[in-house]
This record gives C-alpha cells, sequence and structure tokens, in this order.
C-alpha cells in the first residue's frame, strides 16, 4: 500500500535550530526545507542507540549542525532526528581533520565537544596510536601499548612505562622493587 501523499517516508537533510528542549531530553528544532519550507520543525524526538533508566547515551547537536531527519510515520508534525552530517571537512573535530589528511587506512574514533574537550581513539601506529582523554587547556591523560601519561598541560607530566614512574620527564623517577 502506497503511503498518503501528505507522509514524508525515509531520510530528510537539516539543520538544527535550536536546542534549548524545554524538556532537558535532547530533543531539537531543525529547519528541514523538503517537507517543512522555511518553518523549522516542531520538537525532534532524539533517536539514540542506547536509552534506559539512569543510563544511556546522551548527545544533543549545537545549533547550526546538520542532521537527518525522519517523521514518525510520515507525519511532519511527529519529527524525530536520527544522525548528523558534516557539510564540509572544516567541520569535522581538528584530531579527524588531522588524520585524514594523513591519509592512513585506519581512521581514529573522535569525539569533541564545541568548547575542546575531547576523547580520541587512535589505531594508526605512531605516537598518536592508544586513547586520549583531553580537558580544554590541555590537561590529558593517554594510555598507550607502552605506557600512561598523566600531563597538566602547563609542563607537570606523570608517566608510567612497565615497572617505572617517572615525573616531570625524569627530574624523578622510581622504580618498582618487585
Amino acid at each position: 500500500m502506497a503511503a498518503p501523499s501528505n507522509r514524508y517516508l525515509g531520510k530528510f537533510r537539516g539543520r538544527v535550530v535550536s536546542n534549548d528542549d524545554p524538556l532537558r531530553i535532547g530533543r531539537i528544532t531543525a529547519e528541514v526545507p523538503d517537507v517543512l519550507g522555511d518553518e523549522p520543525s516542531t520538537w525532534a524526538l532524539p533517536c539514540l542507540p542506547f536509552t534506559g533508566p539512569g543510563s544511556g547515551q546522551f548527545v544533543v547537536p549545537p545549533p547550526g549542525a546538520g542532521v537527518w531527519v525522519e517523521f514518525e510515520q510520515g507525519d511532519p508534525s511527529f519529527p524525530v532526528w536520527t544522525g548528523c552530517w558534516y557539510g564540509d571537512a572544516s567541520e569535522l573535530p581538528p584530531d579527524a581533520r588531522r588524520e585524514l589528511r594523513a591519509n592512513a587506512a585506519s581512521k581514529p574514533v573522535v569525539v569533541q565537544t564545541p568548547g575542546d574537550h575531547k576523547i580520541v581513539l587512535n589505531d594508526t601506529a605512531g605516537t598518536e596510536q592508544g586513547i586520549l582523554l583531553q580537558a580544554q587547556g590541555g590537561a590529558y591523560i593517554r594510555i598507550t601499548k607502552e605506557a600512561v601519561v598523566i600531563a597538566t598541560g602547563a609542563g607537570a607530566e606523570i608517566t608510567l612505562r612497565g615497572r617505572e614512574v617517572t615525573i616531570n620527564q625524569g627530574q624523578l623517577t622510581a622504580q618498582s622493587q618487585r
């Protein structure tokens, strides 16, 4: 049976207008010109990969971000945002842009906030391989196959490698006696 002509099935490109959801459950309003013309949508529910009471994944795109929008049973009164898209490489997080320029076979997994807090999971061989958790301003924890480095971003650093702990690039080194 064909959908009625006022039904919109499939994904449509949109741009976030507002993410200031009064219910605080991750809804957005979006411009979806192919369906709604110049009018923004009503509050679009998120389609998240995992939710539950007191648990789950919670992400909300900022205003201006590209989003994919679908409509419950094709009804434009019931929008659902189902994912996001980049319109240009300049919109990607800097770590992702750098790795993509390097043209490595393995691409990093980058989660980065607009305020520059980030998690980078990188399988590419070299000094950037491993897991990086970094706060705005530079403090970080880097975990690699060989070591764990904890640094303030302002010069203080602790490196744990094998049975050795090194503080501030060798100013103090302690070795396990076991």
